[in-house]
């Protein structure tokens, strides 16, 4: 082989590797926005990760200005026609039998519903929420759980045989937070649920349907705030005695 033709080779060979070079740069070039793009989702993730657990870790505090162990003490306030988001939620027990509705029974105010259950049954948290109350009642609820969410309700669940959770200890919707039981003042085992904004009971069958394991709407409203002994009124109360009334008036 000649100079000429070795001088030519070394050429092409040179040649071909410019070319290679600036091809894979064009394809750098090319990613470099996706490569952005899928860090910027990254970022929001994470912003909004964060959001949710300030959020948890001081749930509804556009309602609430305590934190207390009182049930039925809360301060703050409700602005009217305060809508309650539902979506996300999780029915506390797959249990669809109700023993006893809420309102007046052996001349007091039930204010929550019995639905039954057995002992050892795994009792989940309604929504997202913080533990605010985890006590032993003897003379009531027996070993209760209270649990305050983002959307402003705090839900109750009584006559517990377990309690699985800690005060302050931040839950998901679905996680499992007690054991169905017969604890307190009780005749037999199952979940006393209760709904609350402000300490004031709300009918939980307004909110959640246990037939259909479903709630009745995405929002259920309160509304002309929630003025102490008073039951908050919704857009479902209103028309829970027509036909229907309470599975379709919170579908808005």
């Amino acid at each position: 082989m000649d100079f000429s033709t070795i001088k030519k080779t070394v050429g092409i060979f040179v040649l071909s590797m410019v070319a290679v070079s600036g091809f894979a740069q064009d394809i750098i070039a090319r990613q470099a926005p996706s490569d952005k793009r899928l860090k910027d989702i990254r970022n929001v993730k994470l912003n909004n990760t964060a959001a949710i657990s300030a959020d948890l870790n001081n749930p509804a505090a556009n309602i609430y200005t305590d934190w207390t162990d009182n049930l039925r003490g809360c301060t703050g306030s409700v602005p009217d026609n305060y809508k309650i988001d539902l979506r996300g939620f999780c029915m506390p027990t797959p249990s669809r039998k109700l023993n006893s509705p809420f309102g007046p029974r052996w001349g007091r105010q039930h204010e929550g519903l019995d639905i039954k259950v057995y002992i050892g049954d795994t009792i989940r948290a309604a929504f997202d929420g913080k533990v605010r109350i985890c006590k032993y009642n003897g003379s009531g609820y027996g070993y209760y759980i209270v649990i305050r969410h983002p959307n402003g309700l705090e839900t109750l669940y009584g006559h517990l045989s377990k309690q699985i959770v800690k005060k302050d200890q931040v839950v998901r919707a679905g996680e499992p937070i007690g054991l169905g039981g017969n604890t307190g003042k009780s005749t037999g085992s199952h979940l006393h649920f209760e709904t609350r904004v402000l300490g004031q009971p709300i009918n939980p069958a307004l909110i959640f349907d246990f037939e259909h394991q479903d709630v009745t709407g995405d929002y259920f409203i309160v509304q002309n705030g929630i003025s102490k002994g008073n039951v908050a009124r919704s857009a479902n109360s209103i028309n829970a005695n027509s036909e229907g009334g309470n599975r379709t008036a919170a579908r808005k």
